[in-house]
């Protein structure tokens, strides 16, 4: 794809790139908002054995690694340092202690332990604790917010199940504009957005070109993933239905507007999320090709955080003991 592909939609270009990101996140909390998967990862020091130990020493994250403990877990946890020594983590270098309630901030004070505030995320990040301790009305004490607070640095990174490198992020870009491209109304709908026939001709061609140059085009394997149907139309993977291209040009306020005026009928134009097949989970590298989907807002907040294959498991749970209820119900 060296040379230059005519512009997809600006809407569509936009929800594509935001692939690449990850969620939000508010000033309350350590994490970026709205930051690139191939940042910076925070793991809890509960997690680190979900990882295999040379992932704290080589370059697994393109962008480095901070282990976050909390003070407890550092000061009365006799295993920690041994833990700490073992996948070569030390405060102040790779590893951070994280204050988020006051009781913490009193008993494990750290300006009495000689502790100074973490700024910088990659190693050695000089500093050795983060505070995010909210206000309490009641005893009218102030919040805590430090570390990592600047406009310049803001978040001391992404939650590591966020995590994807930027070549994975190239290719989830590659494979989700590809199922744009399989939605049955995609070229009508692109060319009421204002591409030609012929540049929405060239950018197909591309982008299938690079898709099975790179193995991201395998429709047996999208379909045995609910990501596309029988005739290679891009559908939800919860409901099934077809998505129609046009939701992929909804923006927020157009889709707020049309909500109370849409039928049942009208779900495959509703607003468009990524999904999950399988949830992210911490421990596992899941913004990956292949488990990345597009599907229907509403079914997306069904599933919410646990992924399409539980919220199917879980929902055939329900299917199940309703038929039971109900057969008992009857007699």
């Amino acid at each position: 794809m060296a040379k230059r592909l005519p512009k997809l939609p600006p809407l569509l270009q936009s929800k594509i790139y935001k692939t690449g990101q990850t969620r939000s996140a508010n000033d309350d909390v350590i994490f970026q908002n709205r930051a690139n998967r191939n940042g910076t990862v925070l793991i809890p020091f509960e997690s680190i054995h979900l990882f295999d130990i040379s992932v704290f020493t080589s370059d697994r994250f393109e962008s480095g690694f901070i282990v976050v403990l909390s003070p407890e877990e550092y000061y009365t946890n006799p295993e920690a340092l041994n833990i700490m020594k073992a996948r070569k983590l030390k405060l102040g270098v790779n590893a951070i202690l994280s204050y988020e309630t006051r009781a913490q901030w009193n008993e494990f004070n750290p300006y009495k332990n000689k502790l100074t505030v973490a700024e910088k995320r990659t190693t050695p990040i000089d500093g050795h604790f983060v505070a995010r301790i909210l206000s309490s009305t009641s005893k009218d004490e102030e919040k805590i917010i430090l570390g990592f607070n600047t406009s310049s640095c803001k978040g001391a990174g992404i939650r590591v199940a966020e995590y994807a490198s930027l070549l994975t992020i190239k290719s989830c870009h590659l494979q989700l504009e590809y199922l744009y491209w399989l939605c049955y109304d995609s070229k009508e709908v692109a060319l009421s957005a204002g591409m030609t026939e012929s540049e929405i001709e060239n950018r197909i061609a591309a982008i299938t070109t690079a898709c099975n140059n790179q193995k991201l085009a395998n429709n047996e394997r999208l379909y045995k993933t609910r990501i596309i149907d029988n005739v290679q139309n891009t559908i939800c993977p919860l409901c099934l239905k077809k998505l129609s291209a046009e939701a992929f040009l909804l923006n927020f306020f157009d889709s707020s507007e049309k909500s109370s005026e849409k039928s049942d009928s009208d779900k495959d134009i509703s607003p468009i999320n990524l999904f999950y097949i399988n949830q992210l989970k911490t421990g596992e590298f899941n913004h990956s090709p292949y488990n990345l989907a597009w599907g229907h807002q509403n079914c997306n907040m069904i599933c919410k955080e646990t992924g399409v294959i539980e919220t199917i498991k879980w929902m055939k749970e329900v299917v199940v003991n309703t038929i039971i209820f109900n057969k008992d119900a009857s007699n």
